[in-house]
């Protein structure tokens, strides 16, 4: 029911448009490369996909984070905008069930530019390594991968729009952590598992140095751990109101 009331309170924001055109957007990056770098790529030793993700993922993965912060913006400005947050509060909806409603859709576009990011990266390794055969099972666990490690960063941006009535502000906020975490190193274990530093990491890289099974475990109890945390400020918050 509440993944029935968010839908149709997205319907006129430009929500899903945004998120489908940044799905677009980012998986037209390896083309471009490749149609640039196309002769030093296929030049390289390795899997096309790998090499594709090594050139491409830092810009898709930032284009992803980018557009989930816009998202979450978006999904709470609806909600303080004309004390719309405060009228909801009188309906026999909980506030936890709204959240995770809107947690859901999120997800979801998200999953839809991961889909299209993908499938912009088999093109490119089907068009430019004709001689190559690479693994379909492969791809569907790099793009479950990708989006699991995107997890905790969708949620947390969800949790700090949620406590900023100014959409500006979380905007800042979320804007700042991307830039913040972008310029940490990303072979250090411990900062990329972070918020805003997980998505970055790729799959090949994780399983060559051991440590899938890590940033799964982790990214989930994360996100786990932030939503409880928004149920606990749910409770507060509306103690206080």
């Amino acid at each position: 029911m509440s993944l029935f009331i968010e839908s149709k309170k997205l319907r006129r924001t430009g929500y899903i448009p945004a998120f489908l055109a940044g799905g677009f957007l980012a998986a037209a990056f390896p083309a471009a490369y490749m149609a640039v770098k196309a002769e030093e790529m296929t030049s390289l030793s390795g899997k096309p996909m790998d090499l594709l993700m090594s050139a491409n993922w830092q810009m898709m993965a930032m284009l992803n984070i980018l557009i989930s912060i816009c998202g979450a913006c978006m999904m709470y400005h609806t909600e303080y905008a004309d004390n719309g947050i405060q009228k909801m509060s009188v309906l026999p909806v909980r506030q936890e069930s709204l959240f995770f409603g809107k947690f859901v859709i999120a997800f979801l576009g998200l999953s839809a530019m991961v889909i299209m990011e993908m499938a912009a990266l088999a093109g490119c390794a089907k068009y430019w390594f004709p001689d190559d055969v690479f693994s379909f099972t492969e791809i569907l666990k790099t793009a479950g991968f990708q989006m699991v490690v995107a997890l905790p960063t969708v949620m947390i941006m969800l949790v700090i729009a949620s406590a900023c009535k100014n959409m500006w502000v979380s905007l800042g906020i979320g804007v700042i952590c991307v830039f913040t975490f972008s310029i940490l190193p990303q072979d250090n274990t411990v900062l990329s598992l972070f918020p805003f530093a997980s998505p970055y990491q790729m799959f090949s890289e994780a399983t060559e140095n051991g440590r899938t099974v890590l940033f799964l475990a982790v990214c989930g109890i994360e996100t786990v751990a932030f939503g409880i945390g928004e149920v606990i400020y749910l409770k507060v918050r509306r103690c206080f109101e």
